[in-house]
Formats: C-alpha cells, structure tokens, sequence
C-alpha cells in the first residue's frame, strides 16, 4: 500500500489575511484568502463548512491539520489553533505548528528562485516602532528556508543595522545576495528606503541587499512545503508570542475598570496562568 498523507488542512491568519488551504496527498485541492481580518471569527466556520460541502468532505475526515501558530496577530493566531483543537478532538487529525517567519522567508526563496545560501531577513510588523526580525538561510526549492538565529524583537533601526553589520561581512566574496521581506519594511519605509528596491545599501562591491516589500503574506506553494516538513502531533498547538500582550502592559490601567487594583488585578491573572486545567477542554 502506497503510503499517503491523505486530507490535510493549512490555517493560516497571523497577519494581514485568513487563509484556508486543503490538500490531499500533498496535491492543493483549493485555497481561499480573505482579507477581511477583522471579521476571521465571521469567516473561518463558514468557510470551511462550504468548501468540506464543496468537496464532499467532512471536517473528521482530515488527517493532518498545519497551522501558522506564530509570531502575529494575536487573535488571528487564537482563532486559527482554537479551530484547530476542536477539528482534532472531533476527529482523528494529528497537528502541527508552522512558523510564519518561515513561511515569509520560504515564499520569497520559491519566488525568486533563490540558490542555496542565499540569506533573507524577514522583518514583520510588531507594533509601533518595533519589528519581529529573523534571518534565514535559502535550501533550494524542497526544503523550507532555515532560521539562522532566532525570531527577536527590535526597532526598525535595530533591523537594519543588523543586515548591515551580520550580512556585509560575509558576502564580500559571495554572489547570492541578501534579500529583506516582510510587513516590517512597508509600515517603516522611511528607515528602509536605501534597500535596493527601495534604494541600496552600501555594502563590498560584490554584495547586494535587496527589499521585496510585496512579500507580506505567505505563498500557497510555500505553506504546502512547510505542511509537508511538519511535526505531527495528537495535541494542541502552543502559540508563539514574541511581543507582549497589550492588555498584559496596560492591566494597571485596565485594573480600576473592573473594580480591581493593579495589584489585585496581577495576582488574579497570575493564578489564572498557573490554574490546572479542570479538563482537556
């Protein structure tokens, strides 16, 4: 018997876009990208109850469910493994988390064709002022790009400084460039207008840095190749957080909302995350 990995959903709503793909035997059977991500609660149920209908699917029948887990949205992220969890205790779908980083830096390695060695930065948008920054190495088009050092949080400035000062270096004797993506360029423009394809950078002669600011949101292709390296798993997904939670920061002025102190208010949510679940569920 020819082994298989049968019906497989990809989620994917870290940030900027929902997007729902459905494969079987790693062959895309569709894929449906919403924009509208204020309203993924809205869309994600429908959604699937009209393409598993379309397919003369049901939602126990998929075996394998790939989820970007992070880092994002923090409510796209919820969203996305919350459906997630409930799809594998209705059914017997194992499950894996993919990294959105990954995904970025994996699609802008497919798009251009991008050798093995090739460096690429993936700098997303975090909040004001900050970026998720990772750089990654290119492994041809069968293997996700991989991460170099892990995901941080930084400035823009920081970000660039660092291409700068980690890349320059060490392609003064090399030809396959470096290549910048991501969010993170378009929301800081201003700090990133001397790439090459917002401008260059002065870098040794033969090396080159070049922006793809259009490369915001994983391609298809891209998230397929990362379903298919995925770690499954019979147990929920972890989210990955980078950035801290805005009401986390902001609970001593939440706190007096509620009727609580600060103090109060820290102490009751610190025994919520220490509190032992009462059930699986």
């Amino acid at each position: 018997m020819t082994y298989g990995t049968g019906l497989e959903l990809i989620l994917n709503a870290a940030e900027g876009a929902l997007q729902v793909l459905i494969t079987e035997h790693e062959q895309l059977l569709c894929a449906q990208q919403w924009q509208k991500m204020d309203q993924g609660a809205e869309i994600l149920a429908p959604t699937l109850h009209f393409l598993c209908r379309a397919l003369d699917i049901r939602p126990t029948d998929f075996r394998r469910i790939a989820c970007v887990r992070g880092p994002g949205s923090f409510t796209g992220i919820r969203l996305v493994l919350t459906t997630a969890a409930a799809l594998r205790r209705a059914g017997k779908a194992k499950v894996a988390g993919l990294d959105y980083m990954q995904a970025l830096a994996t699609s802008t390695v497919l798009r251009r064709s991008l050798p093995y060695a090739a460096r690429i930065w993936v700098l997303t948008h975090a909040r004001r002022n900050l970026v998720h920054c990772q750089p990654f190495m290119a492994f041809g088009p069968r293997i996700p790009a991989q991460p170099l050092s892990p995901v941080e949080l930084c400035t823009p400035e920081e970000a660039l400084h660092r291409v700068r000062t980690t890349d320059a270096p060490n392609l003064a004797s090399q030809t396959t460039g470096v290549w910048v993506c991501g969010s993170g360029l378009k929301r800081n423009a201003a700090v990133f207008r001397n790439l090459d394809g917002m401008g260059e950078l002065p870098l040794p002669e033969q090396a080159k840095v070049a922006a793809l600011p259009d490369v915001t949101l994983p391609d298809n292709k891209a998230l397929c190749l990362l379903a298919r390296h995925g770690d499954y798993l019979d147990q929920d997904l972890e989210p990955l957080y980078v950035r801290p939670c805005d009401a986390v920061e902001n609970l001593a002025q939440i706190a007096p909302t509620v009727g609580l102190s600060a103090d109060e208010a820290s102490a009751a949510l610190q025994a919520q995350l220490e509190r032992t679940p009462r059930s699986e569920i």
